[in-house]
């Protein structure tokens, strides 16, 4: 599997959203190459592609909101549009 053209999409998709920092890029790279389990949460892009392929039967499920990477190594807030938390 090339995991290098995924990668560079993604990263070009997400470079019109946000600010890339090169500097920032590398290390994740780096940390990417390390191990297995970087490698696999940083590359979460390549697995949602692949996933209609793999489990087609599943690719078909009904659409949920969810939040699929929530432990506490990732605790914390964030701001985005969405005020249903919020009091008018």
């Amino acid at each position: 599997m090339d995991i290098k053209k995924p990668t560079t999409a993604y990263e070009a998709w997400l470079e019109g959203k946000i600010r890339l920092i090169d500097a920032d890029l590398r290390l994740a790279h780096q940390r990417m190459a390390q191990s297995p389990f970087p490698f696999l949460r940083a590359t979460f892009y390549r697995w949602v592609q692949l996933w209609p392929q793999v489990c087609p039967e599943l690719a078909t499920a009904p659409a949920v909101l969810g939040v699929g990477d929530l432990h506490v190594e990732n605790f914390g807030t964030w701001r985005d549009g969405w005020k249903g938390w919020a009091k008018a």
